[in-house]
């Protein structure tokens, strides 16, 4: 019978499907090649253990399909490095549990309680793989200490055997994913930091060619744009992509850890270019709506004149570095230039009022400091990407004080609620167990240590933990029929690897895919964990259904504590999410001492904070565009408090002897705003920026043709800032001018 569809013939099937196959093999092929090594790493673990006669090949499974999760092998190795030190610290911190509260099940359960909820805490509020070690850490403590309780003498080796197996584990993950066909980081790397640097030039030649009608400007002023936002939170979280993909290369290629100046000015320049970048749209929107038509003509000027020097960026995959190294020497002379060219376009408009001249003055600092940080982004980028690689030779101090320095951080209240729940959960299972004599309690506990830490971190917990009890519930069927239907039939290791090899690979393979990740690893983890393959293997299906059910109930108790208890989108936390932030302004802003790293450290911050409001799931109760809006303007008047400190750390001699009280009325305005936004305060910050702008002296002189000096654009930096604020307190739309909830 034929089935060829009508209008088809078999040769123009094979040729569409010939040419469907490149598309397809492209998109599918690197999961094909990952969930293979998948399978090869946890075969050859399991295979070790099993050699060396270990008690359970089983964890060394586990280890395998958690630390392989991501395809790049350097995240990997990262990954595999900071689970070998969580599991080491929390089995010292099992350890220490059994040696204090040895059969005295009661304080135990209080200790490890505290302990779970303490490294739950952190890892909600530390990032990037602080927090994995965390993870690790708490639920660690369970898994030693567990089995223990009973036979207090016997948690040393079991300390051992765990530990062993983990290092197996790692190794084998490591090994597999570096030597057999490795997909690197720094491919990744690269092309990450080329998109990002591609889209901030085209969002830039956007802004400069972008003219808005006044009634337009008029509704935009002083509030960006949907549009506008997401654009910025696009490129906020493109860098943040980059610095994640950085710290996996640092373990891949350990000669990059010479970059790290490089990656670090790169980092800066581009957020302070981002934020110039912020400061240009708005300026410019105020300039159409309020602007004279001579003053929007030499805006014009001087927009145009930078807009020049920008390459075309639409062409893919991205700006070519050879057409980066050419824009370098242009914004060389176009930032030499400038100064001149605003005192010119000033000079012309003499006539005009001041708050006209300020308006040019604003846009002119604007592109002035923004080519300035342009520049030196696109240095550092050239450096990073065109430097030789030299041996890796640094100290293991400077490694960790680099380590504390750069860690970034999150909201302290949802990480105690996330601390408080892994403790009330641990111990409602704790106090269970101990009530009725369950024999499964302890696996159920180890369950909820499991389930609250590792997702203490995700936006959704209570999404991902329902979907690691179905992701747990297949295991458990698969499992079973693992058990004791195909493994008593399977004589030789070579059956047994095949078939484990077999049902990982499909469990990774769902892990490819973002929506299902999840899924897929919570049947990897439970397969690995429930089946415990071990030497000898051990037939017993009523244990095996017991472990099961307990580990579901353990699951359970961890998500519903999720979904009940605060949930992290509820409104009372993004009322104290939204505290905190403001409260960043006094305690770095203004307090925070003086030094190269407290602008970058702000700025991080703040971006940290951009994303994770960005990245929570919706909630009616919560108006995200006004958190969003909340911090940016956070972030805009922090960063100019900061500057404003700096620049007159650097010129006060220069400055007249009024300015520090000025300042400093300014810096306590701002604070005070922020710390209890009223419209009353609003008015009182806005009365002290203009205070302090009419007390400073003024930057470029319009009259003067000599060049200026180091100490003039500094104070035209000043002004600039100033103004800014300025604008940003005048604009109602803006959220500083509606009253926060308390």
């Amino acid at each position: 019978m034929n089935v060829t569809p009508a209008g088809a013939t078999p040769t123009r099937l094979r040729d569409r499907l010939r040419d469907e196959w490149p598309a397809y093999w492209q998109d599918d092929a690197p999961r094909l090649l990952h969930i293979a090594k998948v399978g090869v790493a946890v075969v050859i673990a399991m295979g070790l253990c099993m050699r060396l006669e270990l008690r359970s090949p089983a964890t060394a499974m586990l280890s395998c399909v958690i630390v392989m999760m991501h395809q790049q092998s350097g995240i990997v190795i990262a990954r595999g490095f900071y689970r070998g030190l969580g599991m080491v610290a929390g089995s010292l911190a099992g350890l220490v549990l059994i040696a204090l509260f040895a059969q005295q099940p009661l304080p135990f359960f209080i200790a490890l309680a505290a302990w779970i909820g303490l490294c739950a805490f952190g890892s909600a509020y530390f990032r990037n793989f602080q927090s994995y070690g965390l993870v690790l850490a708490g639920f660690a403590t369970a898994i030693t200490a567990m089995p223990a309780l009973s036979n207090p003498y016997g948690v040393f080796d079991n300390v051992i055997y765990t530990i062993s197996e983990v290092v197996i584990g790692v190794l084998s993950a490591s090994v597999v994913s570096t030597v057999v066909l490795p997909r690197k980081v720094a491919p990744a790397l690269y092309a990450a930091g080329r998109a990002s640097f591609t889209h901030l030039l085209g969002t830039l030649r956007a802004t400069l060619a972008r003219e808005a009608a006044p009634t337009q400007a008029r509704a935009q002023t002083g509030a960006q744009t949907d549009a506008q936002t997401s654009t910025l939170l696009g490129l906020i979280g493109e860098r943040a992509n980059v610095e994640l993909l950085r710290t996996g290369a640092l373990f891949e290629d350990p000669s990059m850890r010479l970059l790290h100046s490089v990656f670090l000015d790169l980092d800066r320049s581009f957020l302070d270019t981002v934020m110039w970048l912020h400061a240009l749209q708005r300026v410019k929107a105020h300039a159409a709506a309020d602007a004279h038509p001579r003053a929007q003509a030499a805006i014009a000027t001087l927009t145009d004149a930078a807009l020049a020097l920008l390459p075309d960026t639409t062409t893919p995959p991205g700006i070519a570095d050879d057409v980066a190294a050419a824009l370098l020497p242009q914004l060389d002379a176009f930032e030499a230039a400038l100064p001149a060219r605003i005192a010119a376009q000033l000079h012309a408009l003499d006539d005009l009022p001041l708050a006209q001249r300020r308006i040019v003055e604003s846009t002119g600092a604007a592109l002035l400091f923004m080519s300035a940080d342009l520049r030196l982004l696109c240095r550092s980028y050239l450096d990073a990407r065109l430097a030789d690689r030299q041996p890796w030779t640094v100290s293991v101090l400077q490694a960790i004080t680099r380590i504390a320095r750069q860690r970034a951080v999150g909201n302290r209240t949802a990480a105690l609620v996330a601390g408080a729940r892994a403790v009330v959960a641990v111990l409602l299972v704790g106090a269970v167990w101990i009530a009725s004599g369950w024999t499964g309690g302890s696996t159920a506990i180890v369950a909820v240590a499991i389930t609250s830490t590792l997702f203490a971190l995700v936006p959704d917990p209570p999404t991902a933990a329902w979907q690691i009890f179905t992701g747990c519930l297949a295991g458990w069927l698969a499992g079973f029929a693992f058990s004791f239907f195909v493994l008593p039939s399977l004589g030789t290791f070579a059956l047994l690897a095949a078939v484990v090899a077999i049902l990982v690979m499909i469990g990774g393979y769902v892990n490819t895919f973002p929506k299902t990740a999840v899924l897929g690893l919570g049947f990897n983890i439970y397969f690995c964990f429930i089946v415990g393959i071990a030497n000898p293997a051990v037939y017993n299906p009523s244990a095996y259904l017991d472990t099961g059910f307990a580990l579901l109930c353990g699951i359970a108790a961890a998500a519903v504590a999720f979904s009940v208890l605060a949930p992290r989108a509820g409104e009372w936390i993004a009322r104290r999410y939204l505290a905190e932030v403001c409260a960043l302004v006094a305690s770095d802003a203004r307090d925070g001492d003086l030094d190269d790293d407290l602008l970058y450290a702000f700025e991080r911050k703040l971006r940290d904070c951009i994303l994770q409001i960005a990245g929570a799931p919706a909630d009616p109760c919560v108006d995200r565009a006004h958190m969003i809006a909340w911090a940016f303007a956070v972030l805009e008047a922090g960063r100019a408090m900061i500057l404003m400190r700096l620049d007159t750390q650097q010129i006060a001699p220069t400055l007249p002897p009024a300015w520090p009280d000025h300042q400093t009325a300014w810096l306590t305005a701002l604070a005070d705003l922020f710390d209890t936004p009223t419209p009353e305060r609003a008015d009182r910050a806005l009365a002290a920026t203009r205070a302090a702008l009419d007390a400073l002296p003024p930057g470029i002189e319009p009259a003067t043709d000599a060049p200026a000096g180091p100490d003039s654009l500094v104070r035209c930096r000043m002004h600039a800032l100033l103004q800014f604020t300025e604008l940003a307190l005048r604009d109602d739309p803006l959220a500083i001018r509606t009253e926060r909830a308390a």
